[in-house]
């Protein structure tokens, strides 16, 4: 099974980038500071990486990041929740 790496500001909870297939926790984290905004780079010691089995994410769905649990939970778009997309034409994002 694949396992998917989101990769989270752990003070605020925001998605910086989700990472899917042949990576692992440091590429996960590396790819976080290259997909931020370039005017908003976050810190190493503020980034955290949940791993998170493929199956377990439906693309159909909202997420966000639960900062005191470190899980990712369902949520709505107006709750600041995103949507993953992954296949050949995708490219990973936070979808931010």
């Amino acid at each position: 099974m694949t396992t998917t790496y989101v990769t989270f500001d752990k003070r605020s909870g925001q998605i910086l980038s989700v990472h899917h297939g042949a990576v692992d926790a440091s590429a996960a984290r590396t790819g976080a500071q290259y997909h931020r905004q370039h005017d908003a780079k976050i810190s190493d010691e503020h980034i955290e990486v949940i791993p998170i089995p493929s199956d377990a994410i439906d693309k159909e769905k909202f997420y966000k990041v639960d900062v005191g649990r470190k899980r990712l939970v369902a949520a709505t778009a107006q709750d600041g929740g995103v949507a993953f997309s992954f296949g050949e034409a995708s490219r990973t994002s936070s979808g931010v």
